[in-house]
């Protein structure tokens, strides 16, 4: 007697043939069978052809010869077996569905939901044949009959990890991601393969890596329209969906930074630099946190880190001058920002602080020369008016040279960093992006 196979598509029922060839067609059927469910394919197809050769009447052998043939790839051959197994049995459902599978596979949409749907129609109830038909809506484009089959199946059975599977790639594909993590969270569950299983875990980390993407991406969405906070909301879940996703960390941090909240802006920063310690700009915008959170020793130390990794940062060259100049090392905060200057030389805000230390050191002369470089450079009227009146205050006070008149405000840093605006920041200054 034939084996009588627990797998769907694979059929083995009794024939009766003339004793020699029944017995040897059933012999050779069953151990194609045995050859198929160990996946020895070559060995299946030549023993179902012996088989079919026996008894060329057998639509089962015909069936499980073109499973063989599907699982090689040998698409027209497949659909040419269960062709002629439903020329021999009309009503055979698993040759029906097995040829509308195959012909998905081999890209003839149209001919796979035929062939779904007329077996459908003769069995209504068989989940898997409606997850193929499923399957076959969601690559044509047709989401909506997709769904619409697919909880068919999960209303009889929600415990279905193959719905579940292909319901997360129709809500992955309409961008619902929450949903499809969802759906792709229950089909690992249920799924008893641990290789499904670790395919299913891959693609869920996969998507997980996309969702933050386009959660980051409507962060700055936010962010440039001038909704700060919910652009850090937003962010804070693209991080739960990828910790490891630097840029949010990063333009978190610097939301954090402009808001004033630099204690959570240097734990993004030093998180960042975790993950990514070759990054010079993560280096310097945690510098200037540090300076922020009057930490000098510590800002110099990760400006000096910042511009190891890149020299030609000129914004990490004047704030580590402020940091200097602070510390009263003036000569060395001079040389830094002539090299921001050197590298810069269109960025007035920069010519201001050099300034600043030439009239900390005593060289007035050299400062009214920086403030005038600055006043060229300036378009905002508020700020030509700030410069002008320090240029006419220095140039009164060098016609007095014995008064000890000058102006507080001359003493006045500022950090060329993301929170300047208008004229006042520079091209290539950080914000988030």
């Amino acid at each position: 007697m034939k084996k009588i196979l627990v797998l769907l598509f694979i059929m083995a029922l009794p024939l009766v043939l003339p004793a020699f060839a029944e017995q040897e067609a059933i012999s050779l059927y069953n151990r194609g069978v045995d050859e198929l469910e160990h996946n020895r394919i070559d060995s299946a197809l030549e023993l179902f052809t012996q088989a079919i050769q026996l008894d060329p009447l057998d639509h089962y052998a015909y069936n499980n010869r073109g499973v063989a043939f599907k699982r090689k790839k040998l698409y027209d051959r497949a659909i040419a077996d269960f062709t002629k197994a439903l020329e021999l049995q009309p009503d055979y459902i698993n040759a029906l569905a097995n040829r509308g599978a195959t012909r998905h596979k081999q890209g003839d949409l149209d001919g796979a939901i035929q062939d779904l749907q007329a077996a459908l129609q003769r069995q209504s109830r068989d989940a898997t044949i409606r997850t193929w038909l499923a399957l076959a809506y969601i690559d044509k484009g047709d989401l909506d009959a997709a769904v619409k089959e697919l909880n068919k199946v999960l209303s009889a059975d929600k415990k279905n990890a193959g719905a579940h599977l292909a319901l997360a790639r129709v809500y992955e594909r309409q961008r619902d991601y929450d949903r499809a993590i969802d759906n792709y969270g229950k089909a690992m569950k249920l799924e008893k393969q641990p290789a499904q299983v670790a395919v299913i875990e891959r693609k869920m980390q996969s998507l997980q890596v996309a969702y933050a993407e386009r959660l980051h991406a409507e962060g700055l969405e936010r962010y440039r329209q001038g909704d700060e906070k919910q652009a850090i909301t937003i962010w804070s879940n693209a991080l739960k969906r990828n910790p490891a996703l630097i840029k949010a960390l990063r333009d978190r941090g610097l939301t954090f930074h402009k808001l004033g909240q630099y204690d959570k802006a240097l734990a993004d920063f030093t998180t960042a630099l975790e993950l990514e310690p070759t990054n010079a700009e993560l280096w310097r915008v945690r510098a200037d946190t540090h300076y922020k959170m009057n930490q000098p020793d510590r800002a110099l130390s990760d400006y000096d880190r910042a511009l190891e990794l890149n020299s030609s940062d000129a914004i990490g060259y004047n704030n580590r001058a402020l940091v200097r100049h602070e510390l009263k090392q003036l000569e060395k905060a001079l040389e830094d920002y002539s090299k921001a200057i050197s590298l810069d030389g269109r960025n007035p805000t920069f010519f201001e602080n050099r300034a600043l230390a030439y009239l900390a050191m005593g060289r007035t002369n050299e400062a009214l020369a920086d403030y005038r470089r600055a006043l060229e450079m300036t378009n905002d009227e508020g700020r030509r008016t700030e410069i002008g009146e320090r240029i006419a205050a220095l140039e009164r006070q060098a016609q007095r040279p014995d008064s000890s008149f000058f102006l507080p405000e001359l003493y006045e840093m500022r950090l060329s960093s993301a929170e300047q605006k208008g004229d006042r920041q520079p091209e290539n200054s950080t914000t988030p992006r």
